[in-house]
């Protein structure tokens, strides 16, 4: 009986096989086309939930991102698939579709920081003004 456990454990671990390979679909997207689509796809999402100019809020985007490149939801799926069961592949689009997030968020980042350093050498100067109009006034009342 511990012989049988034994082959059946042995059949097991052997059986079980650590990776899926799928097949190239037809229709796949290609890397770079698909470093495209999903740096698109996060903004789209990113930006869901901001009022656009027709003051709408909560849009599904996914659907111009589609029709920008051409392909429909079961082809992004399909391709998805792919490159999630080749995990190197799919590693290296996702690292090219983040260093594409850091360089725009950076890009804005600084942007900001440098409106935000305006905005903050003009209510000094605004409080300045108004400390130095003070000092004045209580120059002429002595």
């Amino acid at each position: 009986m511990r012989a049988i456990y034994s082959i059946l454990l042995i059949i097991l671990f052997l059986g079980c096989e650590d990776k899926v390979n799928y097949e190239k679909p037809e229709g796949l997207i290609g890397k770079s086309k698909m470093v495209d689509l999903l740096f698109d796809m996060h903004l789209a999402v990113g930006t869901s939930n901001i009022q656009n100019v027709n003051l709408e809020k909560n849009r599904n985007y996914m659907s111009l991102v589609f029709a920008k490149y051409g392909i429909d939801s079961t082809q992004f799926a399909t391709s998805n698939i792919y490159y999630t069961s080749n995990i190197n592949e799919y590693e290296e689009i996702y690292e090219e579709v983040q260093r594409r997030l850091d360089t725009i968020k950076n890009f804005y980042q600084d942007r900001l920081d440098s409106l935000v350093g305006e905005q903050t050498t003009q209510r000094n100067k605004a409080v300045q003004k108004k400390t130095d109009s003070l000092e004045k006034y209580q120059k002429r009342r002595n």
